[in-house]
């Protein structure tokens, strides 16, 4: 390839660094618009299935240039160069187009292919950079590790100004930049003309707006999709339904439909989670019919003077408060399009978020217990959903307000006789929470055969709809104390049930059958939640996955896990032929594995530092993506060079760094928890800075040794080998904190470092 590195000096290597910059960023945003269009139309697994496919694409790009490509024939590179960069505008225009204007596809297959398309070009665009310029293989990788991550921060602040569809487009211009420098780069006049005429439309668009918003309200599939609120009202006979209100930004998609219930509407978060926003004249009277609603009953008795609300959504749970007589009510709500919603439509609600009454703060729950001195008579979470932001391929995860943690920092937070209330979606997110609460009350010091007196449980079905429901728990409410529930309180609940017609479900002196087991000692608390079929366990912070209920884990997981395996089995099969290619897949692919088994749970555990998804996921992983691109770039300098031509030494470097960061990061963010955001974003880049820059060693080290064994040709193949691996050890990483934790999942891709340190693949390289 030595004859590929003519041009790539001076200008041109200048040139080339800012193409493979603009290809990571671009691709990066792409990545993230995928998740939250996905989220809108899809349930919660499938984003994730589905993502995963589609950034195979990446992958496959660089193992088709390896195919393209043989024998390094000029040509062929220089057509891929050219052809795959303006592959990438218009697969991302095309199937943004297929996916969000055409009706609802059920073959979900559809929408992986659809996604890949762009990453598959992107592939061959990045691995065909790496081999024009290969000689300077570290500082494209710096490239590419830097855009990447200030594609991450650049999310936000795009999604929030631009929305959707305007966000797309703007990632369609910095993709159609790289057209034009390629073209420049080989100076084809024609090509840079057609491509600067893009760009001008483009933006020709996005100044016009009015275009945009139109088009924006065109969702076909959100309109079709039969997981939306949208779709399934449209099925019941709540009449004529219409969204009036649509706020597209970097945590989810906010809408607020009508329907024919003129006392409410309601504010659909990412196309499922609802909150209604209650019509309210401001007169306390005008709503006493909400007395019989099940969300009423913590506030029929003890003291409720001060109370806090984790999810307050469209209001309806402050004027729960205020008919129970609360004075001081603190609303917490995470998403802030749901508050704009709210006023948008304040006439209505009677201004209800701006009341003298009420605080809003506009952030995480569980943050903001972790962080108040505060005490409050009642603490009530209904039916608080998790973020879409976080249904990206790093996660598939939930947030941590129901974790043992959380519940224990909860009852430290309730006055003497305070109460805190669960308001859950049917029998088995109800088991999870009630089992939660049980362990946190057995680890106080309660004795078992007590813990039932505890807590009391209300089935939100009416009964006169018994008939209709059969046996089935319907929205029921879970009360929990720091102390028993005294007669009094108890004989209030049964009045105020019995006027509701709700049934008690669990209560002192009249148990439910499977807690009654606890009381009498019959079995242990481990074994009565053994006996269930599904998985009701507890969770914790290292592993907050609320939401899986599969007694391993989501089967949605599974085929990706097998998918990927079987690709790679295909791969190793047709190209890893030589003992020597064999080394090189070994290091490669261990790489892959190793980085997202570290990546992924250190972005988890850290969210709840930061107490907002949409922040933490962009700053730590800016914070880990460019630590590492910079160490990429130091590990073309003379004495790294020198230092890593003869050994593996950094490899193990590598594994001790990791090791070292995760013993100390649980200190270091209790020690700072109480910071400014600030603060919190320094301490961040300072704690991960040292690991991050020796974790960018190895792949640009690799690539290096590529290159200067007179290998180059295979670096289009390794890329790939990578980029699967990658997709596979994000698959694993979410699998192993499901079923170990985030801890374990951390030290096993430190692990796997020390491994290829020991095995040392690429010895056959040393230079």
């Amino acid at each position: 390839m030595s004859n590929s590195n003519i041009r790539t000096n001076g200008f041109s290597q200048t040139v080339l660094l800012v193409i493979m910059f603009l290809t990571g960023f671009s691709l990066f945003l792409f990545e993230i618009m995928l998740t939250r269009l996905f989220s809108v139309i899809l349930n919660f697994n499938l984003v994730f299935l589905v993502v995963s496919f589609s950034i195979l694409g990446s992958g496959l790009g660089g193992i088709w240039t390896h195919k393209t490509v043989k024998n390094n024939e000029k040509a062929k590179l220089d057509s891929l160069l050219q052809i795959s960069c303006v592959g990438i505008p218009l697969s991302i225009l095309i199937g943004i187009m297929v996916m969000y204007f055409m009706p609802f596809i059920s073959v979900y297959t559809v929408y992986a292919i659809v996604g890949a398309i762009p990453f598959f070009f992107g592939g061959i665009l990045i691995s065909c950079l790496f081999m024009e310029n290969s000689k300077n293989s570290h500082n494209m990788y710096l490239m590419d590790l830097v855009g990447s991550g200030l594609g991450s921060l650049g999310f936000i602040a795009l999604m929030n100004r631009m929305g959707f569809i305007g966000s797309v487009l703007v990632i369609c211009m910095i993709t159609l930049i790289s057209s034009v420098l390629i073209y420049i780069y080989y100076k084809k006049r024609v090509r840079i003309f057609l491509s600067l005429l893009g760009i001008t439309v483009l933006l020709v668009l996005l100044i016009q707006g009015d275009l945009i918003r139109d088009i924006e309200k065109n969702f076909g599939s959100y309109y079709s999709s039969p997981n939306t609120t949208y779709n399934y009202l449209k099925g019941t006979n709540e009449g004529d339904i219409d969204i009036t209100f649509s706020k597209w930004d970097s945590i989810a998609r906010t809408d607020v439909i009508e329907t024919s219930n003129k006392k409410e509407k309601l504010i659909v978060t990412d196309g499922g989670a609802t909150a209604p926003v209650v019509q309210f004249n401001g007169e306390l009277a005008s709503m006493e019919y909400l007395k019989y609603d099940v969300n009423y009953i913590p506030f029929t008795f003890g003291n409720n003077d001060k109370t806090l609300l984790i999810g307050s959504g469209g209001g309806k749970d402050i004027i729960f408060s205020l008919l129970g007589g609360s004075k001081e009510i603190h609303a917490i709500e995470i998403n802030p399009s749901t508050i704009s919603a709210a006023n948008y439509y304040k006439d209505y609600s009677g201004d209800i978020y701006n009341r003298p009454e009420v605080e809003l703060h506009v952030q995480d729950g569980r943050n903001f217990v972790d962080n108040s001195e505060d005490n409050y008579n009642n603490i009530y979470l209904s039916m608080v959903m998790t973020n879409a932001v976080e249904n990206t391929m790093y996660s598939l995860s939930e947030n941590y307000i129901y974790t043992t943690e959380a519940f224990s920092s909860y009852l430290n937070r309730l006055t003497t006789d305070g109460k805190l209330s669960f308001m859950m979606h049917g029998n088995v997110d109800l088991l999870k929470i009630v089992n939660t609460g049980i362990k946190v009350l057995l680890d106080r010091g309660v004795p078992q055969e007590e813990v039932t007196n505890y807590f009391v449980i209300i089935n939100g079905r009416d009964l006169r709809s018994k008939n209709n429901h059969n046996s089935n728990i319907v929205m029921p409410l879970a009360i929990f104390k720091n102390e028993p529930f005294t007669e009094s309180e108890i004989e209030t609940i049964k009045a105020v049930a019995k006027i509701q017609n709700k049934e008690m479900v669990h209560y002192p002196g009249n148990e439910d059958p499977m807690f009654k087991l606890l009381k009498e000692k019959t079995l242990s608390f481990e074994q009565m939640i053994n006996q269930v079929s599904f998985n009701v366990k507890p969770i914790t912070d290292n592993s907050p996955f609320f939401y899986n209920y599969s007694m391993y884990f989501p089967k949605e997981l599974l085929f990706v896990l097998l998918g990927v395996l079987l690709i790679c089995m295909i791969l190793k099969r047709k190209y890893i032929n030589t003992k020597e290619l064999k080394n090189k897949y070994i290091y490669f692919m261990g790489l892959g594995v190793a980085f997202m088994l570290v990546e992924i749970p250190i972005i988890q555990k850290m969210i709840r530092y930061f107490g907002n998804p949409s922040f933490a996921f962009s700053i730590i992983l800016f914070s880990i993506l460019l630590s590492t691109g910079i160490g990429s770039g130091l590990s073309g300098t003379k004495a790294l060079k020198k230092l890593t031509s003869s050994s593996p030494v950094y490899l193990l470097l590598v594994s001790l760094s990791i090791f070292v960061f995760q013993l100390n990061i649980g200190k270091i963010m209790d020690l700072t928890v109480s910071f400014d955001f600030n603060l919190k974003i320094l301490v961040t880049l300072i704690t991960i800075a040292p690991m991050g820059l020796l974790m960018g060693l190895p792949f640009a080290i690799g690539m290096r040794k590529l290159s200067e064994s007179n290998t180059e040709n295979f670096i289009p193949l390794m890329w790939g080998v990578n980029g699967l691996f990658s997709v596979l050890g994000s698959v694993l990483a979410v699998i192993i904190s499901m079923k170990v934790g985030f801890n374990a999942t951390i030290y096993l891709g430190a692990s796997i470092y020390l491994l290829l340190f020991i095995a040392n693949p690429l010895k056959g390289e040393i230079l």
